[in-house]
């Protein structure tokens, strides 16, 4: 699956999707040393559930960069949730699971 893209202030954001359009919306969120390819096992399992599933490479992976090369380089867990909130502003998404 070929990711695809958002921009937030910060970050021009490669993600993978899938499941219904109007199913209720959660956010894959990997770890470290991981990415969102991680989530290949269990997405399908909650897309058949009937789940939209959203698996963001988060900043300093894959295919997710910065708009700037002035943007202060943070893997402070603060800086990932603020990005995740961005990236579901930028997707559209008021509530969501994690």
């Amino acid at each position: 699956m070929e990711p695809v893209f958002c921009d937030t202030s910060l970050l021009r954001v490669a993600y993978l999707s899938g499941g219904s359009e109007d199913g209720p919306p959660v956010l894959l969120l990997h770890g470290w040393p991981d990415d969102a390819t991680t989530f290949a096992d269990v997405a399908p399992s909650l897309q058949a559930a009937g789940f939209r599933t959203f698996a963001p490479w988060l900043r300093g992976f894959g295919k997710t960069s910065f708009h700037s090369d002035q943007t202060m380089r943070s893997g402070e867990i603060a800086a990932m949730a603020q990005d995740a909130l961005h990236f579901a502003d930028a997707i559209g998404l008021e509530r969501f699971a994690v």
